[in-house]
């Protein structure tokens, strides 16, 4: 049976802010991983974006603002702790205990280590000292004590002691090692008591992928492919993709990995068409690139549209194009505004088309030496690097598989100090 996942934070979206935006995005990773996960907020339905399975609960009063205990939170900015301060607390750990009920992972995201809603952390404090059935991470995006703006908010005494030492019953964890190095320096702990699991980018949404196209993107690892290759090209035989195939297959020679994909397809009215099509799939079979080289025909079931070509530009490297004849080479144009390494055949039109900002191939040269130059040229690309870097260390699934999901499934490999 899947975990159910609380996450909790002041308020979601529509309210926009950096950690509405990272809770909304953990709410659609653990519900796609197949967890139940309710998002628990003081204001904010969840969003547009959230699917329709992902439960949203309400609690006005653990806002930032207070809600219907704006008084108390008042006079706890003003700090004083009010004569209502143990109602209010009373109140909220009924309705959070409530919310909570068959929760098996809490995800607190600011309100353990921020005084915007001392009621609220009070009240988790109680929670978690009696309820064992629950594990509660407390995620730390940001930290009163510590930030000069927040200078005439950091009293020593009760409840402000809550939000400056780790409160028994739940595990620490920091976005950044910055954040870990301010939160080190407060709690006086150990790194390794507060790891990091850094906030991520969705790749697919940030490049505006069609469905299809996101599909492809996870269904081949695309996030962790040093080289994505693309050629927007028919399949007939003065594409001469058959010399790409040659190029895809020296470069995993070199140990790189490559995806090459080719948009179009072949004529199926057309028995030259289809023979050149049956002689490209014998040449990736005995060459060994069924992996590497992806003909969208076989896994798309209508044609490639333009919004899906859009998609396949701003998420490739490199635009491989080595035709033999053409009439003019709009994917060279196309390819440079998306900032690929443009890889063309020397023949005089694409030489037109693309002046000097291309690598070219010359038909019938040393295939070998064109994936080094390809790799070469690849490198002095500091905008590709980091672009890889992003796309492999902080794009939503590669954060979930190496940080989130440890935390939810295998706590002991995250917080090694930790007691089971």
């Amino acid at each position: 049976m899947p975990k159910t996942i609380a996450i909790l934070h002041y308020t979601g979206l529509p309210v926009i802010g950096g950690v509405e935006i990272i809770i909304d995005a953990h709410a659609r990773l653990l519900n796609r991983a197949g967890y139940k996960v309710k998002v628990i907020v003081g204001e904010g339905p969840g969003g547009d974006t959230l699917p329709p399975e992902v439960k949203t609960v309400v609690i006005p009063e653990i806002v930032s603002s207070g809600g219907p205990l704006r008084s108390v939170l008042k006079a706890l900015g003003d700090g004083e702790v009010p004569a209502t301060f143990e109602d209010a607390v009373k109140k909220v750990d009924k309705k959070m205990s409530s919310a909570l009920r068959g929760v098996d992972v809490c995800c607190m995201h600011n309100v353990m280590t921020m005084h915007f809603n001392l009621v609220l952390t009070e009240a988790l404090a109680r929670i978690m000292k009696r309820r064992k059935s629950t594990r509660f991470i407390a995620w730390t995006h940001d930290i009163t004590f510590g930030d000069p703006r927040y200078e005439s908010h950091q009293h020593g005494r009760h409840p402000w002691s809550l939000i400056r030492q780790p409160v028994q019953g739940c595990d620490y964890c920091v976005i950044s090692k910055q954040r870990q190095r301010d939160l080190r320096k407060l709690f006086k702990v150990p790194a390794k008591t507060l790891p990091v699991i850094y906030d991520g980018i969705d790749v697919p949404r940030h490049f505006h992928l069609t469905r299809r196209v996101e599909g492809l993107y996870y269904k081949e690892n695309l996030a962790n492919t040093e080289i994505i290759a693309l050629s927007p090209a028919r399949i007939v035989r003065r594409k001469n993709l058959g010399v790409g195939m040659e190029i895809v297959a020296a470069l995993k020679k070199m140990g790189k990995s490559v995806r090459w994909i080719i948009t179009g397809a072949p004529d199926p009215h057309n028995p030259e068409s289809m023979k050149y099509y049956r002689m490209l799939k014998g040449m990736r079979k005995k060459l060994g690139l069924q992996k590497e080289v992806i003909f969208l025909c076989d896994r798309f079931d209508k044609e490639v549209r333009n919004r899906d070509l859009r998609g396949l530009y701003r998420m490739s490297d490199v635009l491989l194009f080595p035709s033999e004849r053409e009439g003019f080479g709009l994917p060279v144009l196309e390819a440079g505004l998306s900032r690929l390494l443009v890889v063309i055949s020397d023949i005089p039109v694409l030489r037109e088309v693309a002046g000097r900002g291309a690598m070219t191939v010359k038909l019938g040269g040393n295939l070998n030496v064109v994936a080094k130059n390809i790799m070469t040229a690849i490198k002095k690309r500091q905008s590709h690097r980091y672009r890889k870097k992003v796309m492999s260390t902080y794009s939503w699934e590669m954060v979930y598989k190496n940080r989130i999901q440890p935390a939810i499934e295998d706590p002991g490999s995250v917080w090694p100090a930790r007691k089971p």
